[in-house]
């Protein structure tokens, strides 16, 4: 007996997925000319279209056989992807399925409700209403044909509904940006009045308040999504200007849409000067530059829930009281940023914020100005990219760099070369110090004749007023970078974990490794954190990590504080023959994205030191001329897993990552 041929069968022969032999089949999504042709031939030759008109002869016709759904319009995602759902679960109840289209306008809903209710072949209807006042929908109510409202709701006893979980979703989002620590925060949704927008509403001001932000003070603007693409862009340009916000809370798809354009048009950085958190139905939303951080909704199960509801009202004359709520989803990619505070508790700044203006270039090129570079260690890639951002920022403006010194991580070596770099006077010096307690009092020393500025960290009780700036990755995002990686590689079983950290009194990595522990023991209660153990010299943390699996041979899961120390455990885990054990770190060189691309590091999060350095020769040519310089600058880190570790490499190193890694 013949093999039955399977829609699978046809997407194999054609070289293409399922879905997209459903959308030719059911006509339900566009499909390029060619690739239709193709698929149909496939249909008839193999037979199958045999079985597409069985099915479709045993579709119910004439009395009480069609479901409707009665949407809003077909251009927005969600309900493109609403109609090839509800067709899907439908069609396997032996209905015919159609739609009609309000446009969102109550007149024009009250007519096509009008015609369904007179219509003998109107089964069901699913509804997404135009209004949530149950007077609209007496004619509707009073009719006695099964309804379900879907997405949105009309208020009133008796009426049943699915919903997403609007009011936990924004709570979600806007809850999000206030951890990284945005205040200002804008809110824009549709100016319709809805259930939805009502709950969307609630979940904004609710988040507010946990917070304890005052609701009062809450920036949300209105945006008219049905007045045309120029005139949303132009209310959002309005609401952008009034509240000046750090972080966007956008309300629906197509705000999210105009939201990119406009910024995109202003030329402002996302998510360097305003974070965004948006709706994700959209395909698009992963693709942009960053990719953005969304709220993605379970389409496919709220219709199937919509369809299973009012069949049983159908079949059974049950009113279900109780409503459905479909879950949103909150996922974190690259279009928000953690706000950071400096060693004195001030703000940072972003990079972008520091304008040199033209008549300040000509007077930099025509200062003679002199520069020195005391590093900590030259001896790897990190410190070779921060000393050729600080070469190239300086060059444009004809700064010269006088001497570069290396410590090689010993603050007397260092001291020494700071006393020979006073006896130069350079009018600025940026340094990142070898030892935050022992560098002390050269560098104040130094500060007395020329400007300091800092990479990565100030020494320990250094005066506010005795450096420029410090300039330093935003370590809080980078160790909740890391953590939330964690976290994910981990979701739904119990996992326990190991941290090693930085044992040293060391501001940056603290920060960091504190953050990191933090958002695992608040947001990912599934992971056990068994052991946490410091390493003060970089080669202890060898033996800090074979103790510690020693001790704990159950942990499966290893976060290291940055990338060095990592590649010491790293050894150790192999002599142990742990190779099971995923590592997290911060930090991308040569050699972990070795250990990447052969699976023992899982996930990092890595500065951008050609970024930092080009940021503090900027922040020093700026104070060369004033005074108006931020004490602190931090720079965004950079997520990096596997999937997306060469593109991670040319962002970071400038250059595509060598044939030996891949």
């Amino acid at each position: 007996m013949a093999k039955k041929v399977t829609i699978k069968d046809i997407a194999d022969m054609a070289g293409v997925s399922i879905a997209t032999v459903s959308h030719v089949i059911n006509r339900t999504r566009y499909v390029s000319p060619d690739l239709v042709e193709k698929i149909e031939n496939i249909i008839i030759e193999t037979g199958y279209h045999k079985k597409i008109e069985e099915k479709e002869r045993r579709l119910k016709v004439g009395r009480q056989s069609e479901i409707v759904a009665v949407i809003p319009n077909v251009e927005s995602t969600i309900y493109r992807d609403m109609v090839g759902y509800l067709k899907k679960y439908v069609s396997i109840q032996g209905y015919q399925f159609y739609i009609a289209i309000t446009d969102n306008d109550i007149k024009e809903e009250a007519q096509v409700l009008e015609g369904l209710i007179q219509n003998k072949k109107t089964a069901g209807i699913i509804h997404v209403p135009v209004s949530d006042v149950a007077a609209d929908y007496k004619k509707l109510i009073e009719s006695g044909i099964p309804f379900v409202c879907m997405e949105r709701n009309i208020l009133g006893d008796g009426i049943d509904s699915v919903e997403f979980r609007d009011r936990e979703a924004i709570f979600k989002g806007t809850d999000y940006l206030l951890e990284c620590g945005h205040k200002n925060i804008l809110f824009l949704r549709e100016s319709l009045k809805s259930t939805t927008r009502d709950e969307r509403t609630r979940g904004f001001l609710l988040a507010l308040e946990e917070h304890g932000i005052n609701t009062n003070d809450a920036n949300i603007s209105d945006i008219n999504i049905e007045s045309g693409a120029d005139n949303c862009i132009l209310e959002i340009q309005k609401a952008m200007r009034r509240y000046m916000p750090t972080a966007i809370m956008a309300g629906g798809n197509r705000i999210t849409l105009y939201l990119m354009k406009t910024m995109r048009d202003r030329g402002i950085e996302c998510p360097e000067e305003i974070s965004v958190v948006g709706f994700g139905d959209e395909g698009w939303s992963e693709l942009t530059y960053p990719p953005l951080t969304i709220l993605k909704r379970d389409v496919e199960g709220l219709s199937r829930r919509a369809v299973n509801m009012l069949f049983e009202k159908i079949n059974t004359g049950h009113v279900i009281e109780q409503d459905y709520y479909a879950d949103v989803e909150l996922i974190i990619r690259k279009s928000t940023r953690m706000l950071d505070n400096g060693p004195f508790g001030e703000e940072a700044a972003t990079p972008e914020s520091i304008v040199i203006t033209k008549e300040e270039k000509s007077r930099l090129r025509a200062g003679n100005f002199r520069v020195a570079i005391s590093f900590h260690y030259t001896g790897t890639s990190w410190a070779e990219l921060h000393e050729k951002g600080i070469r190239d920022e300086l060059e444009q403006y004809g700064i010269d760099i006088i001497s570069v010194t290396d410590a090689h991580f010993d603050a007397s070596l260092q001291n020494a070369q700071l006393e020979g770099i006073r006896l130069q006077k350079p009018d600025a010096v940026i340094a990142i110090p070898a030892d935050d307690k022992e560098t002390k009092e050269q560098f104040r020393e130094l500060a007395k004749v020329s400007k300091l500025v800092f990479l990565s960290n100030v020494p320990e009780n250094m005066e506010k007023n005795s450096y420029v700036c410090c300039v330093s990755v935003n370590e809080i995002e980078n160790g909740v970078n890391v953590g939330r990686m964690m976290g994910e590689y981990c979701k739904g079983k119990h996992v326990e974990a190991g941290f090693i950290i930085h044992g040293a009194v060391f501001y940056g990595t603290r920060a960091r490794d504190e953050a990191a522990e933090k958002i695992i023991s608040e947001q990912y209660k599934n992971i056990d954190i068994k052991a946490i153990r410091g390493f003060g010299e970089i080669e202890n943390a060898y033996q800090v990590c074979k103790d510690m699996i020693t001790e704990n041979p159950q942990i499966k899961v290893l976060y290291v504080s940055w990338d060095r120390p990592a590649l010491l455990a790293i050894k150790a885990l192999k002599e142990m023959h742990r190779e099971d054990i995923a590592i997290f770190t911060t930090d991308l060189d040569y050699k972990i994205a070795q250990y990447m691309e052969s699976g023992i590091v899982k996930g990092l999060s890595t500065q951008r030191p050609y970024e930092q350095g080009r940021t503090a020769a900027h922040v020093v040519a700026k104070s060369l001329l004033s005074n108006d310089v931020p004490k602190y600058v931090g720079v965004q880190p950079y997520v990096v897993d596997a999937k997306q570790l060469g593109r991670a490499w040319k962002d970071i190193f400038h250059e595509g990552m060598p044939e030996e890694i891949k």
